[in-house]
């Protein structure tokens, strides 16, 4: 049985709220520099990239995350990932928390298969 948007959307809002946890944790890395810098680290469980983000954007974090095997999966749009940690937009995030990177990829992967040429990665 395949998911109706509506589904994708609670999903997204299920796994921003996790967003929300890890920040006030402050175990999230906000911000494309940054998220590059944690991911060369080793630093990161997983990313989460707006679906809506730039060609630039996505050229500058997902071959980090492809060179040093950081798992992301595309989450909600820049305005809800933003929103998700107080900001007014956020194009990438990345997750430090190791439980709560795990519940989010959870929550996510029970998307149908993820289209590569919108992002993600999905583990074999």
């Amino acid at each position: 049985m395949q998911e109706t948007p509506v589904d994708l959307e609670r999903l997204d809002a299920e796994a921003l709220k996790l967003v929300g946890l890890t920040r006030r944790a402050g175990r999230a890395v906000i911000g494309t520099k940054a998220v590059r810098e944690a991911a060369r680290r080793g630093s990161l469980s997983m990313a989460l990239v707006a679906r809506d983000a730039g060609d630039n954007a996505r050229k500058r974090v997902i071959p980090v995350f492809d060179a040093t095997g950081t798992q992301w999966l595309p989450c909600g749009s820049h305005e809800t990932l933003g929103r998700a940690i107080g900001r007014d937009r956020a194009v990438v995030i990345g997750i430090e928390d190791a439980r709560l990177g795990q519940r989010m990829r959870q929550i996510l992967e029970r998307k149908p298969a993820l289209d590569t040429s919108q992002g993600g990665r999905q583990e074999r």
